[in-house]
């Protein structure tokens, strides 16, 4: 299965400790230009080196540069050039976390997931245990969760 991801859920996953269930869910995990050279901006910030410590991201430039600037009136960079690239691919889900953007890529008929499916699909298949420990992580490294979504994951695991 091949995903395609934006920022936002590379570096949560990165500071719960828990990127690495990108590999262990998708054949191939695709990083627009646009989301790697954001990720990899020398802030300081955590997970400023994630390119230089994980092999398993392919970085791939959108070609439709006409789509990506149409969507950028809309949306940062790094979403408008996961949901291109993510059509030009044919990928099988896009990673996003944010709601405008997965708004204009469901419309698009994308599969999309974020964060929190992410840990949840982990959890379907056996890899993580407890998604409330990993959703206080998540929070407590600054993602902010709705609280009917946290209720209903809870309620349903």
């Amino acid at each position: 299965m091949i995903a395609v991801s934006n920022t936002t859920p590379i570096l949560s996953l990165y500071k719960i400790g828990k990127l690495c269930l990108l590999k262990s869910l998708f054949s191939e995990v695709i990083v627009p230009v646009a989301v790697r050279n954001e990720i990899s901006l020398p802030d300081g910030k955590p997970g400023h080196n994630i390119f230089d410590t994980v092999d398993y991201f392919k970085v791939k430039q959108a070609q439709n540069g006409f789509a990506t600037s149409l969507l950028r009136s809309q949306l940062d960079y790094g979403e408008a050039e996961a949901i291109v690239l993510a059509l030009e691919l044919g990928a099988d889900m896009l990673i996003l976390d944010e709601k405008k953007a997965r708004k204009v890529a469901q419309a698009n008929s994308q599969r999309v997931i974020g964060t929190i499916g992410i840990l949840q699909m982990a959890k379907d298949k056996g890899i993580i245990s407890d998604m409330k420990l990993h959703m206080d992580e998540l929070i407590t490294n600054g993602l902010w969760i709705d609280k009917g979504l946290y209720q209903m994951v809870l309620a349903r695991n």
